[in-house]
């Protein structure tokens, strides 16, 4: 992957000295750039702010032990993600083997965070807190790897070369999940979006009865 343009490289190679007198400085100005975009990625695999507090702690503490093995093979941004989802991941797997049959569900405290996703069919649609915190609800309800990779793509936008390598699959392997997901959300949220404006098809696709743009794929 070509990373000449990546905004983070100059930032990330001060790093890789933890001894030199850049590091603190440098390291703290990337903490800085990304802690909201990893609070966010993290909040919405585990569901709860107190979970994905622990969880940005987790990733930048990993970070500041691994930042000196970076090599720029790819944006520093994809790097970063692929270890705030592999920590997500790793603690919604701690938490089930506590807490079997948790449901997901948005506790009190979540509830008051931001919930709106950035995709096709009713994710772009989510204009409304009340619609947003409803497909949150979803989303949550899939398993770790199948939130995490519908928040990389409508959330960060990644591709899908930036996928494969943020999840370390190959990109065959990206398509079909993110088709998995794609269905397993449609499954989640069949028969639930009319009082929001959306029709669902006999496919089980959803689309919007009005609005500015015209929804053909569902969430997909």
């Amino acid at each position: 992957m070509e990373t000449s343009n990546d905004p983070d490289l100059a930032l990330a190679r001060r790093c890789c000295d933890p001894n030199s007198d850049e590091f603190e400085a440098a390291f703290e100005a990337l903490y800085r750039r990304y802690r909201d975009r990893v609070y966010s990625i993290a909040y919405r695999i585990t569901g709860n702010a107190t979970d994905a507090m622990d969880v940005v702690q987790e990733s930048f503490s990993l970070l500041f032990r691994r930042i000196e093995g970076f090599r720029g093979e790819a944006l520093f941004s994809t790097w970063l993600f692929r270890i705030v989802v592999n920590c997500a991941i790793d603690s919604k797997r701690q938490l089930r083997s506590g807490i079997l049959g948790r449901t997901g569900s948005l506790d009190a405290e979540s509830a008051s965070e931001p919930a709106d996703l950035d995709v096709d069919g009713p994710l772009a649609s989510a204009e409304t807190l009340e619609l947003g915190d409803h497909v949150q609800q979803g989303i949550l309800r899939l398993s770790p790897k199948l939130r995490a990779i519908l928040v990389l793509r409508y959330l960060e936008h990644q591709s899908y070369e930036q996928l494969s390598v943020t999840m370390e699959v190959s990109m065959g392997t990206i398509k079909s999940r993110l088709a998995r997901a794609h269905l397993a959300l449609q499954k989640v949220l069949k028969g639930t979006l009319e009082p929001f404006g959306f029709q669902q098809d006999e496919a089980g696709n959803y689309s919007a009865e009005q609005g500015p743009d015209e929804i053909s794929e569902g969430v997909a």
